[in-house]
């Protein structure tokens, strides 16, 4: 074979293998949850931005959530200690999961979180995202925390959740990276938000710091190849009272896919009735120790 036909072949497999590479890193480059469908147990569902939440950076124009208003028992996945205060510790909550999808190892994952609580000081309520393994329904990765609890130190997320499990043996750090690295205070603001329900609009003590969080980017990157799904929930601490909810989007979220998921946050009442309310139910002495205040 001649020099110029050698070359020409050499620079025609070179461009060949250049090509393969290149649409191999972008087929590790990310994974695509778009299409999956989820299912909520409590009350979960899908919204607009607004002036306390509003949309995310992916441009979506709707984005999920999950919310401990008209949340049920029995949620989490986490057992924590008792460390707070009020009859017992977690309550009542609500979580929503995925379907299946499939992911190759060093895929990376991106998602967007924003955690909005009217609670805090003691009443511990906390958020989770988490990974899971398809057929073992074992955690693959922890994904996002936060907790009220720590709102007044402005450590809000993560919140410290991992290090107060029971289990002294399970991990106590995230796996994935938020925001880059970059530390997370709390977005000081205000608290009317509808899927907070009855408790949109208050703060537990304002000596505490209610509102969002912001949006928060969570990236993982993927340790091996296999089936996973998604799980995020809330929880409320030690009462049921001022509710806590999570904020949640990814790329190519779609309404459509959330016809599993049923909008059961309560509506949000005059502050008459909620003074009304919050009166009945301290006389049965679930929040005597409450105090009530307006956020401003």
């Amino acid at each position: 074979m001649n020099p110029f036909m050698t070359n020409r072949l050499n620079a025609f497999f070179a461009l060949l293998i250049a090509s393969s590479l290149v649409a191999g890193a972008a087929q590790a480059a990310s994974t695509s949850i778009a299409d999956t469908s989820w299912t909520a147990t409590g009350a979960a569902g899908i919204i607009s931005g607004d002036g306390t939440v509003p949309d995310s950076p992916t441009g979506n124009t709707q984005f999920g959530y999950v919310t401990t208003a008209g949340g049920v028992y029995g949620t989490s996945p986490l057992l924590l200690r008792d460390e707070g205060k009020g009859t017992e510790n977690q309550t009542n909550g609500s979580r929503i999961v995925s379907s299946a999808f499939s992911a190759l190892a060093n895929n990376t994952l991106t998602l967007h979180f924003n955690y909005v609580s009217t609670d805090g000081r003691g009443y511990n309520d906390y958020a989770w995202a988490r990974l899971v393994t398809a057929g073992s329904n074992e955690t693959a990765a922890w994904l996002f925390t936060a907790r009220s609890e720590n709102s007044a130190r402005g450590s809000v997320v993560p919140g410290d959740v991992l290090k107060r499990q029971v289990d002294n043996s399970l991990p106590t750090e995230l796996d994935a990276v938020l925001n880059d690295g970059d530390s997370i205070g709390f977005n000081v603001s205000s608290t009317e938000w509808s899927p907070l329900g009855f408790s949109s609009g208050y703060c537990w003590t304002d000596a505490n710091t209610c509102g969002p969080s912001g949006w928060i980017n969570s990236a993982y990157t993927f340790a091996s190849s296999g089936s996973y799904y998604l799980e995020f929930g809330v929880i409320n601490w030690g009462d049921e009272a001022y509710d806590t909810a999570l904020a949640f989007d990814f790329s190519g979220l779609q309404g459509a896919n959330f016809t599993n998921v049923k909008t059961v946050a309560a509506p949000v009442p005059e502050p008459e009735t909620w003074a009304l309310m919050m009166a009945g139910v301290s006389l049965m002495g679930f929040v005597a120790r409450r105090r009530r205040s307006r956020v401003v």
